[in-house]
């Protein structure tokens, strides 16, 4: 997979391998993050065939302060919890229906007015009614939640690209590894921007790393 920021020549991200793009040029940080939000000056190809961004990538910014951070996921869960229904459940939920929509019903013909009720069984609907979310808040550091948002991918968009921002800002060297590793088992494409000039360390030697200077020269390791 490449992703090409014209007019710069393209950075080469592949599976399972954490692709770097560092920079303290803040002209280039600033257009590099632009073109993520608005989808423009940005071209994600593979094998020399254009991906559309809407469908091939995602950019989730800072996932620490992202609050829209699983509502991509939202309709996914739907679905894995309703196609995981065993034909009992089933039964057991469109019963359940039954007995409140005769609760209701009965409860209208107490009153004259012209009223009934829906007599269709929604199996969606029932699942929205139960109000079924995922529980954000109890991911406590921002490690886990990281460590999260890369396990549902793995599960629900495996070829998307994950784009993340300031991911440094927030994990030591320990925790830095094992999103590395984590990258790396799941086999997902993933690039991290970091606007800062750290010194390239032995901690980046599995991933694919890239710095812009001021001048925007682009130095690859």
């Amino acid at each position: 997979m490449k992703l090409t920021l014209y007019p710069y020549d393209a950075f080469k991200i592949e599976a399972g391998i954490p692709t770097i793009i560092r920079t303290n040029n803040q002209s280039f940080y600033s257009n590099l993050i632009m073109g993520f939000q608005r989808n423009d000056n940005l071209v994600l190809s593979e094998n020399d065939e254009k991906i559309e961004l809407n469908n091939g990538l995602d950019f989730l910014g800072n996932v620490v302060t992202n609050p829209d951070l699983f509502q991509s996921f939202k309709s996914k869960f739907e679905k894995e919890i309703i196609d995981n229904l065993n034909e009992n459940e089933r039964q057991r939920l469109y019963q359940l229906d039954r007995e409140v929509k005769s609760i209701f019903l009965n409860s209208i013909y107490l009153e004259d007015f012209p009223l009934a009720v829906d007599e269709e069984w929604d199996l969606r609907k029932q699942y929205k009614y139960c109000g079924v979310s995922f529980l954000d808040n109890s991911l406590s550091s921002p490690y886990d939640i990281i460590k999260e948002v890369l396990n549902l991918y793995h599960k629900f968009n495996f070829r998307k690209l994950v784009v993340l921002n300031d991911l440094f800002n927030y994990l030591d060297e320990e925790h830095q590894i094992q999103i590395f590793r984590l990258i790396k088992q799941l086999e997902l494409h993933v690039l991290l921007l970091d606007f800062s000039w750290q010194p390239y360390s032995q901690l980046l030697e599995e991933c694919r790393y890239y710095s812009i200077d001021k001048d925007f020269v682009i130095f690859e390791r």
